[in-house]
């Protein structure tokens, strides 16, 4: 590697570093300080141990002054004592900051993810990304950074002091006439030569562990995502009761039981490797700390032959050496630990400045009792980001107050994008949409999602309770819950529920919680969307997993739950759609009819008639 290259990594892990830092100040401002003071406070307590040491040694093997003994001792138990009492002081600071720091990276992620464009949060690439964060947080993390930045300010902390503790032995010599190696040990070409060994020791220790952490770092990536992998079979796919029917009906036992042994095999591979290659490093390590360790006794063995200094001294400079070297080689270590951190932290940023472009607006929805929000497509198209195929190609759409709406078509046709750009999850890639004759782009975007009430063909619940679930808030109007469940049809199910609205939806965090199907499920997502009562109710595929029984009763009092409100169904089952006032089908991203059920009937040759007919079979008794 080139010193130019070395000097732009350098420059890239300093920058990501400090804005590192930025970051964990503002969750913990303190941080650096106590860890500052507790590195200090060790450190001092250890070094001037050391000195006080020393000088008593040397009292007690020369002066023997008993008094002055007496003082040093009084000196180093006090001032040991105090430094010690305040370093726990910021340990226990620095722990807890640690802890926060762990926490507020992740909030600050999820703060991310929930502020994010639905572009983004859709696109596969960033929700691997986000994913992989997540599961290398055990190799890196701003905790991660956090404790490393703490192990090098106490390693640079150490090196100051025993640089300062040694200093004088390289200037003092002896006052004797010395012959042989020990004149040359006393000599300053000889205290230059071992500056010059401890230097080049710190060099290739910092080199070595640089390639090591290298491959550290792939191995790591790799190992997390075999975990990941091996989790799922032994973990999440085993612990759903669900996937457990299909193990049992379909003997999966051998074929996950060979899928995790193959996995294992490729986990323990990589561990192996990272082991091995630790080894080799720890091994040539020792070698050269050893033979430097060698010299440096040996310098300041012969240093005291020489009568430069007595045996405390001796005992003090050999020690603070050691400390010397080994805190040099440590901090090389941790300095090449942080470049191998500083990429997982890169991949945390990369994640956080992806960029907002939806265009969010200022102007404020009109507040309308009446619900008088018309709505109007003007030759809109739209591709997803990172395709050529149009998925809505010129549509042009009117939605009026109190609108009975179904939308129809095949898979892909458009109809659930449609939906999508009505509600400001995507922006049109051509043409534009008006709320009363207003481009919907210029509504402040919070405000604008307000008159939006959804239920979407995929979606979720959370294990919390029923009345959270449908309020989508712990604090929630009791009255207004019980009115939507009963609109929706699950009022006498919820009733019989042991806590009713308090009883935890499924058994995730909660031994009491109940386990519902997936069409009471599905009414939860209506009365939930009922308990919004916003002006537009959007329902996605509303009763794909009702009974038809469920999907009768659903629809024949449909008219009651929105009142005058504008409703929009999207359905596969045409039978559904006959109490709507319009009929909008969908082919290929195009609009190619609008009407009655009737009126698209009169058309033999349409689309609807085409689907109609395919689906007769099913519904000829509702068709009689």
């Amino acid at each position: 590697m080139k010193i130019k290259e070395i000097i732009e990594i350098i420059k890239q892990d300093l920058n990501t570093t400090k804005r590192a830092i930025k970051l964990i100040q503002t969750f913990t401002p303190n941080y650096f300080l106590h860890s500052f003071l507790f590195a200090f406070d060790l450190a001092a307590a250890q070094y001037i141990g050391y000195f006080l040491a020393a000088e008593i040694t040397d009292e007690v093997t020369g002066g023997k002054d008993i008094k002055k003994m007496a003082i040093m001792v009084a000196i180093m138990v006090i001032s040991e004592l105090v430094l010690v009492l305040l370093s726990k002081y910021s340990w226990r600071r620095i722990r807890v900051n640690e802890l926060i720091t762990q926490q507020w990276e992740e909030i600050y992620l999820n703060n991310k993810s929930f502020s994010m464009d639905y572009k983004n949060m859709e696109d596969p690439e960033i929700r691997a990304k986000r994913q992989a964060i997540v599961d290398n947080r055990s190799q890196g993390g701003l905790a991660y950074l956090v404790s490393r930045l703490s192990h090098i300010m106490r390693n640079i902390i150490n090196i100051v002091f025993s640089i300062i503790m040694i200093a004088d032995m390289f200037f003092n010599h002896s006052d004797r006439p010395l012959t042989g190696i020990v004149a040359f040990a006393d000599s300053w070409v000889a205290s230059l030569l071992l500056g010059v060994v401890i230097i080049i020791s710190c060099v290739v220790s910092f080199i070595s562990v640089q390639r090591v952490e290298s491959k550290h770092y792939i191995i790591n990536k790799n190992i997390s995502a075999t975990k990941k992998i091996y989790s799922y079979y032994l973990g999440d796919y085993l612990d759903d009761s669900k996937a457990c029917k299909d193990v049992h009906v379909f003997n999966q036992q051998e074929l996950i039981g060979n899928a995790s042994e193959r996995i294992h095999s490729d986990w323990i591979s990589l561990i192996k490797e990272k082991n091995a290659l630790t080894k080799k490093y720890g091994e040539k390590r020792q070698i050269i700390d050893y033979v430097v360790l060698g010299l440096i006794y040996s310098f300041v063995a012969l240093k005291a032959i020489a009568g430069t200094f007595g045996i405390g001294s001796f005992v003090k400079y050999a020690t603070c050496i050691q400390k010397l070297l080994w805190n040099t080689s440590d901090f090389s270590l941790m300095l090449s630990m942080m470049h191998s951190l500083n990429k997982y932290i890169e991949d945390f940023f990369e994640y956080v400045d992806t960029p907002t472009e939806m265009h969010y607006g200022t102007i404020p929805t009109e507040k309308r009792m009446d619900n008088k929000y018309d709505i109007e497509f003007h030759n809109v198209s739209f591709k997803y980001p990172g395709t050529d195929k149009y998925a809505i190609k010129n549509l042009n759409l009117k939605f009026k107050v109190g609108d009975r709406i179904a939308v129809v078509g095949m898979n892909g046709s458009g109809k659930t994008t449609m939906i999508k750009l009505l509600c400001r999850l995507y922006d049109p890639t051509e043409g534009y949409i008006t709320l009363n004759g207003i481009d919907i782009q210029k509504y402040d975007y919070e405000d604008y999602l307000k008159l939006f009430s959804v239920v979407f063909q995929d979606f979720k619940l959370f294990s919390f309770s029923v009345g959270e679930n449908v309020a989508a808030s712990v604090d929630y109007d009791e009255e207004k819950v019980w009115s939507s469940l009963e609109k929706a049809g699950m009022f006498e199910r919820v009733k019989a529920m042991p806590k009713g609205l308090k009883t935890p939806v499924y058994k995730d965090f909660e031994e009491d919680g109940v386990e519902i199907s997936g069409g009471e499920a599905q009414k939860l997502a209506i009365a939930r969307a009922l308990y919004k009562d916003a002006a537009f109710v959007i329902l996605d595929e509303p009763t794909a997993s009702l009974d038809p029984i469920a999907e009768h009763e659903i629809y024949s009092r449909f008219n009651d739950m929105v009142k005058d409100k504008t409703a929009v169904y999207i359905s596969h089952r045409l039978s559904s759609c006959r109490f709507c006032d319009r009929i909008l089908v969908f082919d290929n991203g195009q609009l190619i009819q609008d009407g009655s059920h009737e009126i698209l009937l009169e058309n033999p040759n349409g689309k609807y008639s085409e689907l109609w007919n395919a689906q007769a079979q099913y519904y000829a008794e509702n068709k009689a």
